[in-house]
């Protein structure tokens, strides 16, 4: 998400500093990034790249805006707020409200007592509970995190089917997550809202339909999506929701839709710019828009704030390949079906934007790629 936020943030005037770490795919090679320095990841539960980010804006006294964009950065900023805002202005909806939407079972309650459709679900906090809770929601069900940022056994979330599967799949309570929700499963793409509003109101939103994520069952990170024509119940549950939470920043939420029956779910909040290469290629600027609001500048609210381009189709590449790779290798697919979605990968190409390649700006994929093909040849001198 940073490509973009570093290249609207540069073309608009600022100078773009940016931390990065072992997943920094390179930004740092980025022509619209002007300085940047390197920190520890920001795993869950950890604080070590506080020091090295606590230096670098003490070092530069004339940074003025601070922007997450990732979960786990948004997490780190709303943990160490106090000091971050004392600092420079922050580009998000507020400590409160990142700490009340990453609460994944408060924030279900809340949007089921304002009517946003949610699917059956439970919080749960060790094995007796999930036991309990499983003839109440049913099979097929999900497991996903409740309070942590954190993987369960490898997974985002996890798709329990069938006994057997829970057995496989989930054969113990994972230390690190004081709890996990319960829900009943509902099949579909994932469609996701970004948006940019100030205090409650909606300045620009745009749907975004996941047609293929990173990971083979449609959990996990979007690898192609395209703009669509917004669904009237989507439209109502996200205005409902920035309405009830007074939101003023840059957000995602995110739903699941059954193509078949209709059904919609409620799925997350992300307080946090999302997709940024397609919202901005549809006419979201919601780069400079969070920068004006989080510095109190004039906002006008537009008439019609979805009124922007359907259509527009976008690309992550790399996690295209790595999945296509991996299925392969473990004959997870065949032959034939790998070399149809590889065709439609390499064809979307062409008319999509892309995650990290930008024709103006290429060297970070130069990167990214130039280390895969090393990583390919000899693993040990790869970063």
């Amino acid at each position: 998400m940073a490509f973009p936020v570093a290249k609207a943030m540069s073309k608009a005037g600022h100078e773009v500093h940016a931390g990065v770490s072992l997943y920094s795919n390179y930004l740092e090679w980025s022509r619209y990034v002007s300085k940047y320095y390197r920190h520890e990841p920001l795993e869950p539960g950890t604080d070590e790249a506080f020091p090295t980010i606590q230096k670098w804006i003490e070092d530069h006294p004339e940074i003025d805006t601070i922007q997450p964009v990732g979960e786990a950065s948004a997490r780190f900023v709303a943990k160490h707020d106090a000091y971050l805002s004392s600092k420079a202005q922050i580009i998000s909806p507020g400590k409160n409200i990142v700490d009340l939407v990453y609460d994944k079972s408060r924030m279900f309650e809340i949007c089921e007592s304002i009517g946003t459709p949610v699917a059956n679900f439970k919080a749960i906090g060790n094995m007796k509970e999930l036991e309990e809770a499983i003839p109440e929601i049913g099979y097929p069900f999900i497991l996903k995190p409740s309070k942590v940022d954190a993987y369960i056994f490898n997974e985002k979330a996890l798709i329990i089917r069938t006994k057997q599967d829970l057995d496989r799949l989930f054969p113990e309570w994972p230390e690190i997550h004081p709890e996990l929700i319960i829900q009943r499963y509902v099949t579909g793409p994932r469609h996701s809202i970004i948006y940019s509003a100030h205090k409650g109101h909606l300045l620009g939103a745009i749907e975004v339909c996941a047609a293929r994520t990173h990971i083979n069952n449609g959990t996990g990170n979007t690898t192609y999506g395209i703009t669509v024509k917004p669904n009237k119940k989507l439209k109502s549950s996200t205005e409902k929701i920035v309405r009830s939470l007074g939101y003023s920043s840059t957000g995602c939420i995110q739903y699941i839709v059954d193509p078949i029956t209709g059904e919609i779910t409620f799925m997350e909040l992300n307080p946090r710019i999302s997709l940024a290469r397609i919202a901005e290629a549809a006419g979201l600027n919601h780069s400079k828009l969070g920068l004006s609001i989080a510095h109190n500048e004039p906002i006008k609210i537009p008439s019609d704030p979805w009124d922007l381009k359907l259509g527009v189709q976008y690309v992550w590449t790399k996690g295209e390949l790595d999945l296509l790779l991996k299925l392969i290798k473990n004959n997870d697919i065949s032959k034939s079906e790998f070399c149809t979605r590889l065709r439609q990968s390499l064809a979307d190409l062409f008319v999509s934007h892309h995650a990290i390649f930008d024709l103006t700006d290429p060297l970070p994929a130069v990167g990214v790629y130039a280390n895969k093909l090393i990583k390919m040849i000899n693993p040990k001198i790869a970063h």
